[in-house]
């Protein structure tokens, strides 16, 4: 698939910054509309982690694009904000989710819960903190009310949950992410996001339910064929 770059110029406090905009998917397929913005320098960088670090309590910034050897742990960057890394670079894993950065809208954000690739959920179960409306994502942890987001401009910290830049919070929706369910008869290919297996040259009988893990990539391809009332189930490994 081909990306197309639609480039604007936007003028910051910290200088001339270029975007630009592409689109993502949903683990649904779902289009997203993003932008990739250039980074600030190493000293605006710096900046931004000493302001926040001198106001909140104790939060853990990771490092991320380091610039050694004068700025070896730097968490502070343009490239991508809370709701670019809850919804779409968390998913890569830790090894692989700041490869593709991006700064998403709420509003395009909120597709990952309407098509959907996540459902509403009770607070032991999330995944991912709504806040306040969409003002601020956040992805939980497996420590209680400790959440790991990004501060808009600022680090990628895990931080305590009222110990963050966007309070105070009135609201939080939860959210888990979903199974990926397909229910039909197929006699095409059919391409899903985010996911790893390559399913070809199979044929599932009437009424039978299929169920798939993946991990990151997944193609279902090569005469591919259900029966009457199957489905498909495609959850995370």
């Amino acid at each position: 698939m081909k990306t197309k770059y639609l480039i604007s110029i936007l003028f910051f406090s910290l200088g001339l910054v270029v975007i630009g905009q592409t689109t993502i998917y949903t683990p649904y397929g779902t289009s997203v509309s993003v932008t990739k913005p250039d980074d600030m320098d190493s000293d605006d960088r710096d900046y931004w982690d000493d302001y926040y670090r001198n106001r909140h309590d104790d939060p853990e910034f990771h490092v991320i694009w380091p610039d050694p050897p004068l700025y070896p742990n730097l968490s502070s960057s343009m490239k991508f904000n809370c709701h670019g890394y809850a919804w779409h670079m968390y998913w890569f894993g830790e090894a692989y989710e700041l490869n593709d950065p991006c700064v998403m809208s709420d509003t395009e954000a909120e597709k990952y819960f309407n098509d959907p690739s996540f459902k509403e959920c009770t607070k032991p179960d999330a995944d991912i903190w709504w806040m306040n409306g969409g003002s601020h994502s956040a992805v939980a942890t497996d420590r209680t009310d400790t959440l790991k987001s990004k501060w808009g401009i600022g680090p990628l910290a895990t931080h305590h949950k009222d110990d963050h830049p966007y309070t105070p919070v009135t609201s939080v929706t939860y959210y888990k992410e979903c199974y990926r369910e397909v229910s039909g008869n197929f006699t095409t290919d059919i391409t899903l996001y985010h996911c790893k297996v390559n399913v070809s040259a199979v044929t599932v009988f009437n009424n039978v339910d299929l169920e798939i893990e993946y991990e990151d990539w997944l193609l279902i391809e090569d005469n591919f064929l259900s029966g009457t009332g199957t489905t498909l189930y495609f959850h995370p490994e």
